[in-house]
């Protein structure tokens, strides 16, 4: 059965990489550029548009908004769920 490991092995494994970090090693630059080229992204993802639909089905079946005819499948036309028949393809 292996040994188990002390909470005082972490600790120890803990302050070298401190002692890195203070002399300017390389693990402190990495992290500094990710968190850079993160912040850049997230402020390009505000300018973009949520999802919206463009189809629905619906089993018992709905409206069209055009003719009123009950169908299960509706697409999207300015705005509105409309048939097939309706759909200005």
């Amino acid at each position: 059965m292996a040994e188990e490991t002390s909470l005082e092995d972490f600790l120890d494994a803990g302050d070298e990489s401190e002692d890195e970090e203070e002399s300017g090693a390389s693990a402190g630059d990495d992290t500094t550029e990710p968190e850079s080229e993160a912040s850049g992204s997230e402020a390009s993802t505000d300018a973009v548009n949520p999802a919206v639909t463009t189809y629905a089905w619906s089993p018992d079946g709905a409206a069209c908004a055009e003719c009123g005819e009950v169908v299960e499948r509706r697409w999207t036309q300015d705005g509105h769920l409309v048939c097939g028949a309706c759909k200005s393809w």
